[in-house]
C-alpha cells in the first residue's frame, strides 16, 4: 500500500472515530465544533440574569464536583457554555422545560437519595434558590435575560460577591499530606477526593467499588482519617472489624454504611463520635441508635433510605 493511501485511510478512520464519538457524546460534539469554529461558543451577558442569579448558585454548590478541577460524569458547571453543553449522560438543561432538565431533577431530590444534588455531606440549595435555578430553566435558560426580565423570583437579600480563590494557601494547607493523597489517589482511582476546591479535607466515596473494597482498604486510609468528613461505604465489604478506625475519624461528619455487615457494634463505636452529624446504616436496633439522635444525628435506617 502506497504512503497516500495509507496516511488516507488512517485519516478515514480517525474521522469516522470522532464522528461515531460526537454523536454518542453530544457533550463532546460540541466541544469539538466550538473548537474547529463551526459552532460558536455561548457568552451569558455580564447583567443577565444567569450571571446575576444562577452562576453564583452553580458556583457555591456545584463546581466543587463539577468544575475546573474535578468533572463527576464529565460535567461541568462552571461557566454558562459548560452548563448548555452538559456532560457524559447528555445535556442537563433542556431550555424552557425546567422539570424535564436534569440539573433541576438532582437539585429537588430527598437528601437520602444517593443521586441528589449536592450529595449527602454538603449545603443542599434551599427553597428560593431552587426557585432562581427552576424560573431560569421555564424562561428558556437565557445568558442575556436581564435580571428585571423573569418575574417572581425571590428577593436577592445579600448582594453576590464571590470570593477569591487563594491557591498558595490552599497548597499550603493541602501540604502535610499532599504526597500520600496522591499515592492513595492512584491505589484507589475515584475514591478519594477533596471536599472543595478550597479545602484539605477529604471525601471518600467507595461504595462504587462494592465488595472489592473492605476493611484492609479502609484501614490504608489511616494517613488520611484526621481529615476525612464524609465516608460512602455502602454495598462495600466493610465490617464491624472497621468500627475503631471510623470512630477515630475526628473531622467525620457524614458516614453512609448502607448493605453493609456493619451491625449494632460499630454505632455503639461511633457514639464517641463529636462530630459525626448524619448516619445512614442498615442494620442497627433502635436503642443502639437512641444516644446518637439525643444528640441530634440524622440517623437513616434501611427503610428510611433509597
Amino acid at each position: 500500500m502506497s504512503a497516500p493511501a495509507y496516511f488516507g485511510g488512517v485519516t478515514v478512520v480517525t474521522a469516522l472515530g470522532i464522528a461515531a464519538a460526537m454523536f454518542l457524546r453530544p457533550a463532546f460534539g460540541h466541544t469539538v465544533l466550538q473548537w474547529i469554529g463551526l459552532e460558536s461558543i455561548p457568552q451569558a451577558a455580564p447583567s443577565s440574569f444567569y450571571t446575576v442569579r444562577v452562576a453564583p448558585l452553580l458556583e457555591a454548590h456545584c463546581t466543587s464536583c463539577h468544575g475546573a478541577e474535578r468533572q463527576k460524569a464529565e460535567l461541568r458547571l462552571d461557566s454558562f457554555a459548560a452548563v448548555l453543553r452538559g456532560g457524559k449522560h447528555g445535556a442537563v438543561v433542556m431550555p424552557g422545560a425546567a422539570r424535564d432538565s436534569s440539573l433541576f431533577t438532582r437539585i429537588t431530590l430527598p437528601v437520602t437519595d444517593d443521586r441528589a444534588m449536592p450529595p449527602s455531606g454538603k449545603t443542599p440549595l434551599n427553597k428560593d434558590e431552587i426557585t432562581v435555578i427552576r424560573l431560569w430553566l421555564a424562561a428558556g435558560a437565557s445568558g442575556t435575560l436581564p435580571v428585571k426580565a423573569i418575574k417572581g423570583a425571590p428577593a436577592l437579600v445579600v448582594p453576590v460577591k464571590m470570593p477569591e480563590l487563594d491557591l498558595a494557601a490552599v497548597r499550603r494547607q493541602r501540604a502535610p499530606l499532599a504526597h500520600e493523597v496522591s499515592r492513595l489517589q492512584r491505589r484507589f482511582p475515584g475514591v478519594i477526593h477533596y471536599d472543595s476546591r478550597s479545602s484539605a479535607d477529604i471525601e471518600v466515596d467507595a461504595s462504587l467499588k462494592g465488595a472489592a473494597f473492605g476493611d484492609d482498604d479502609l484501614d490504608a486510609l489511616v494517613p488520611l482519617r484526621d481529615r476525612i468528613v464524609s465516608a460512602n461505604l455502602s454495598g462495600t465489604a466493610v465490617t464491624d472489624a472497621s468500627a475503631p478506625l471510623l470512630a477515630s475519624m475526628k473531622a467525620l461528619r457524614v458516614l453512609r454504611l448502607m448493605n453493609t455487615k456493619t451491625t449494632d457494634a460499630t454505632v455503639q463505636a461511633l457514639a464517641s463520635s463529636k462530630t459525626l452529624k448524619v448516619l445512614a446504616v442498615a442494620k442497627a436496633t433502635p436503642g443502639t441508635l437512641a444516644p446518637l439522635r439525643q444528640r441530634g444525628v440524622r440517623v437513616y435506617e434501611d427503610l428510611d433510605v433509597r
